[in-house]
């Protein structure tokens, strides 16, 4: 499998998604948007990396990402977690419109507010349109999909112990980017978790 990555370098990433830069200041140079995903992991705010990531990959493969770190890291899942994660994967596999509608009605009768709510609407504003009214379509916005992987990779995250975060940060990003690069996704455990 080839490169899943849609963009050459980083400053395209900006270009794409200038609200992005809100948040993050665009690399001076040419740099690949791999290689400034681990910059930012190095530097300050790791979770930074997280929001940059979320933004790399085709909505498709954001979502699988974040399903993949969610499944692992939230350690607190329900029985109604468990369904909305059954959800998102058969839409990642299917990718079609009937399982982003699933998708979508169970975002809607969601009663929590964690990570598995969040890569729900990560999958539910991957397209389509969002109004209830089918006579007058509202399409997603394009970058919707990231800032919902984004916030169900964070919550995840933010959930473990602090002495755990910064390996689980770090393990979503090199994760996340050998299967942007063309391998497999595989299921992010926390430290803690894997030894158990």
């Amino acid at each position: 499998m080839g490169s899943r990555i849609r963009f050459t370098s980083a400053n395209q990433v900006f270009q794409t998604y200038p609200d992005l830069q809100e948040e993050l200041e665009p690399p001076a140079g040419d740099i690949s948007p791999q290689d400034f995903t681990l910059e930012i992991l190095k530097g300050e705010d790791p979770y930074a990396a997280i929001l940059f990531f979320a933004h790399v990959l085709p909505k498709r493969e954001a979502v699988w990402w974040g399903l993949r770190c969610v499944t692992g890291l939230d350690q607190n899942k329900t029985a109604e977690d468990l369904s909305m994660l059954e959800l998102v994967t058969a839409w990642v596999q299917d990718e079609d419109e009937e399982a982003r509608l699933s998708v979508q009605a169970a975002v809607d009768e969601f009663k929590g507010d964690g990570p598995s709510l969040w890569i729900g609407r990560a999958a539910s504003l991957s397209g389509g349109s969002i109004s209830p009214n089918p006579e007058f379509r509202v399409d997603t916005l394009p970058h919707l999909t990231a800032v919902c992987a984004n916030g169900a990779v964070q919550l995840a995250v933010g959930a473990l112990g602090p002495g755990v975060r910064e390996e689980a940060i770090a393990d979503c990003i090199t994760a996340g980017i050998s299967f942007a690069e063309g391998g497999s996704m595989p299921v992010v455990l926390a430290k803690q978790q894997a030894a158990v």
